[in-house]
């Protein structure tokens, strides 16, 4: 299958996708040391659509190696404790030209509680909410560096939930007449939920459908089941242009992707991260003065497969609402049995878009993007099951013939 097929399935995809997957994958073997998470330079990072040469893009995410979240902390509210990384971690975090060291500590939650229901035999810890503030500006590429490392801490995979903000509370505010969705509160809350959602749920199984109008007829159908807890996935992404179908299987340190009906796969180890390393929410994104580019941290977990834009909104997040005046919560309605924030704004180019975000989780359930009124992009999850058993989706190489990138290079 060459590179020209490839294209073809995904139903005209758009270019700078693959220039940003590259750059990222360049930015990354170029590094003299992996630090564990992906540094974006530039504020335009939302990859939409993830689905346009899936396989560059995972040979991308694999190269990265342990994948960053999204998590958050309330500067000089919450404590951390004394105990840092030991001396295997400290290759962890570096800068460009010189690794640095930082002050990486596990965040303990707020010891307030809240009292759910009189059923609850325990009332259970919360984070704070971190209110949103203007993303911050450095001179240079160093400095934004530097700021980013004194808020980056460290939470155990399996610990992740201690790290929520109480959603029930939020939600409520959200869902009750009177209250001010557009107002400070509101608006972090839902930008918190695209950057953390990793923290809210533990499973996730549904389907996407996606078209891109200003770029030929056709859609594409995303199919997703994703075991949170246990870092698997199964996920396939079908075109109805071209009948070419993607699918890829994360379990048992493996990560597999397979091509149709070229009948191809590739196989790639794959280990399961024990924990993940993030800034707070407010330095997610930093500015800093020309030439050099802004400093940004996306989440890449490999094991959620092609549906991660959707399932962790962090880059459309941070890329493309991290300046409040840009964009207001039109109303909180239901979609697909899910509760939601509408939100509406302008991007910096001038593009218009919409997106429904789920208010409990923060995955992306309906996107749309326009340019002059015609439609660029539009994306509809049509179906979404969260916190079920998933049942894992075995890999079956009969018939099919290993093959390596370099087939569409």
């Amino acid at each position: 299958m060459n590179a020209k097929m490839l294209d073809d399935a995904i139903n005209g995809i758009r270019p700078e996708l693959i220039e940003e997957a590259e750059k990222i994958n360049a930015q990354d073997m170029n590094n003299e040391t992996s630090d564990g998470e992906v540094h974006v330079q530039g504020v335009e990072v939302y990859r939409r659509p993830i689905w346009k040469n899936i396989l560059v893009i995972t040979s991308a995410i694999v190269v990265c190696g342990l994948a960053t979240g999204g998590a958050f902390l309330m500067k000089n509210i919450m404590t951390k404790p004394d105990d840092v990384f030991d001396d295997s971690d400290q290759d962890i975090i570096i800068t460009e030209q010189n690794s640095v060291e930082t002050n990486l500590e596990e965040v303990v939650p707020t010891e307030e509680t809240t009292e759910v229901d009189e059923n609850k035999a325990a009332a259970i810890e919360y984070s704070d909410l971190q209110l949103h503030t203007t993303p911050y500006f450095t001179d240079s590429k160093d400095d934004a560096d530097s700021l980013r490392n004194e808020h980056l801490f460290k939470i155990q995979w399996e610990d992740r939930h201690k790290y929520r903000v109480d959603t029930e509370y939020y939600a409520d505010l959200l869902l009750s007449d009177g209250y001010d969705i557009n107002s400070l509160e509101a608006k972090s809350y839902i930008y918190h939920l695209m950057l953390n959602s990793f923290l809210y749920y533990d499973s996730a199984k549904g389907t996407v459908i996606k078209k891109q109008p200003a770029y030929g007829s056709g859609s594409s159908q995303l199919d997703f089941q994703v075991d949170v807890a246990a870092q698997e996935s199964y996920t396939s992404l079908t075109s109805d242009i071209s009948e070419t179908k993607w699918e890829i299987y994360v379990y048992d340190d493996k990560h597999i992707d397979v091509v149709y009906p070229d009948n191809t796969y590739e196989e790639n180890d794959y280990c399961k991260q024990p924990y993940v390393i993030i800034p707070e929410d407010n330095y997610r994104l930093i500015n800093t003065s020309p030439p050099d580019y802004s400093v940004s941290n996306c989440t890449y977990n490999v094991f959620f497969g092609i549906a991660f834009n959707e399932l962790m909104p962090d880059q459309l997040a941070f890329s493309w609402l991290s300046n409040f005046d840009n964009w207001h919560i039109n109303a909180i309605s239901e979609q697909i049995g899910r509760p939601v924030a509408e939100i509406s704004g302008v991007r910096d180019n001038g593009n218009d878009f919409t997106i429904s975000v789920d208010i409990y989780t923060g995955i992306l359930i309906a996107f749309t993007e326009s340019c002059n009124g015609e439609y660029i992009e539009t994306k509809e999850m049509t179906s979404l099951e969260l916190d079920i058993p998933i049942e894992r989706v075995e890999f079956d190489p009969s018939a099919l013939t290993k093959r390596s990138y370099d087939l569409i290079q």
